[in-house]
């Protein structure tokens, strides 16, 4: 269980995550997996809620791939390679988790094949109607993970924050 958060700023963004990993129903090591919900690699930030698995899959993936275009055409082909990266892998091509991709000042919502380009803030996850809440009042995203592990049983620290300028 999770929670991501993002806020567009005026010279790029900023994402927040818990770290909060469970296997069943018992949290393990969050201090240990601080890396497990959002990660960045080649100057692409993700954010990614869901199956542990999938986060995992999508650094290693990012690794050797990269985004073509900073927009919804760019994520959509991203995504394309990797359900097939996937496929060959495991044997299971599909999008299991939500992510909030940002590259070059953007952020992208991704939902299944559903891809949309976050304009003001937005946040995933079992804590995202709170986090939402405090990013509707103009907080940063770290205090919009705070809310949300507050208020959530599924969202514990410690909270990693993200921030890219412009290119």
């Amino acid at each position: 269980m999770s929670v991501v958060a993002c806020r567009i700023l005026k010279d790029g963004f900023e994402m927040s995550a818990d770290s909060q990993v469970t296997w069943g129903e018992t949290q393990h090591g969050n201090e240990t997996n601080k890396w497990a919900k959002m990660f960045e690699v080649k100057d692409i930030v993700v954010g990614g809620v869901g199956i542990a698995q999938d986060n995992a899959l999508m650094q290693l993936f990012l690794e050797t791939h990269g985004i073509a275009t900073a927009d919804e055409r760019g994520i959509l082909e991203l995504l394309g390679e990797f359900v097939d990266w996937k496929k060959e892998k495991t044997d299971d091509p599909k999008i299991n988790n939500t992510y909030l991709i940002g590259y070059k000042g953007k952020v992208f919502l991704i939902h299944q094949w559903l891809i949309s380009e976050v304009k003001k803030y937005a946040a995933i996850g079992s804590g995202a109607d709170y986090a939402l809440a405090v990013l509707y009042y103009g907080a940063p995203t770290e205090k919009a993970v705070e809310a949300a592990i507050e208020l959530n049983i599924y969202c514990e620290k410690p909270i990693v924050t993200i921030r890219k300028n412009l290119p």
